[in-house]
């Protein structure tokens, strides 16, 4: 009988273990790349790129809904402040490394096909929405960011701060909270926090002072729900990056 079971139970084995190299390295990248250690080390660059360039640029390249490089900029020297910054991005590598010991040069690795690929999702995205709208609607960068190095930063900074709170935390959050607490089946569940935290993307830019226009709220809620399936489907990083890269493409025409 235990012959029997060890003979019946190979061929699952068989194919378990061939179902990887089927895809190869893009599934082991597709895999990885989702994950809270490499997602973290994907994005630091983009951390970097506003921190940092937020010490050198003008005030309009800060985020909208960054409420904390403002005040710290304000209360810090240039020196304090980029040592904070500086300090933040060495604790995230340092997190990352701790969770990844030796395959920490691997996932960190990833971080330029990640940089490639949410930089064709971005500029595809804003090449096909400026063709069929035939007018450039920014998702969260201000006009007044000229110089391309302004631009820059404040691309970065949208990407990186409205995918965190919109997508990693708002949707996260009212997506578990359902499931858990309310018992919503997860399909359910899931469809319910991308359309919230989308209407809720829109709205912020409103609430901001932006003047309410009914195809300005109408196309940033279709974005966040865009950047929702991709936040879902590739993880924070891409979503981020995409997001930054799409806001620099409109922003340079």
């Amino acid at each position: 009988m235990a012959r029997a079971r060890s003979t019946s139970a190979s061929p699952a084995r068989g194919r378990a273990s061939t179902r990887p190299a089927r895809f190869g390295w893009l599934g082991r990248y597709l895999a990885t790349t989702r994950t809270p250690a490499a997602s973290a080390l994907a994005v630091l660059p983009l951390l970097l790129l506003y921190g940092v360039g937020l010490a050198f640029a003008s005030e309009h390249a800060r985020s909208g809904v960054d409420p904390v490089s403002g005040p710290l900029r304000a209360s810090l020297s240039r020196d304090g402040y980029l040592a904070v910054q500086l300090g933040l991005a060495a604790a995230i590598a340092i997190w990352a490394f701790y969770h990844l010991r030796r395959a920490f040069p691997r996932h960190l690795a990833l971080t330029a096909p990640v940089i490639a690929e949410s930089s064709l999702y971005g500029v595809g995205l804003g090449g096909v929405i400026l063709f069929v709208l035939d007018r450039a609607q920014l998702l969260s960068v201000s006009g007044d960011a000229s110089t391309l190095f302004d631009r820059a930063v404040a691309a970065s900074g949208s990407g990186l701060y409205e995918e965190l709170l919109f997508r990693l935390v708002l949707l996260t959050l009212v997506a578990v909270a359902l499931e858990r607490a309310f018992e919503v089946p997860r399909w359910l569940a899931l469809t319910a926090a991308v359309a919230f935290s989308s209407l809720a993307f829109a709205l912020a830019h409103h609430l901001a002072g932006e003047p309410l226009d009914l195809f300005a709220f109408s196309y940033r809620t279709v974005a966040g729900v865009l950047f929702a399936g991709l936040f879902l489907a590739r993880g924070f990083a891409v979503a981020a990056w995409t997001h930054a890269a799409y806001d620099f493409y409109v922003l340079s025409l």
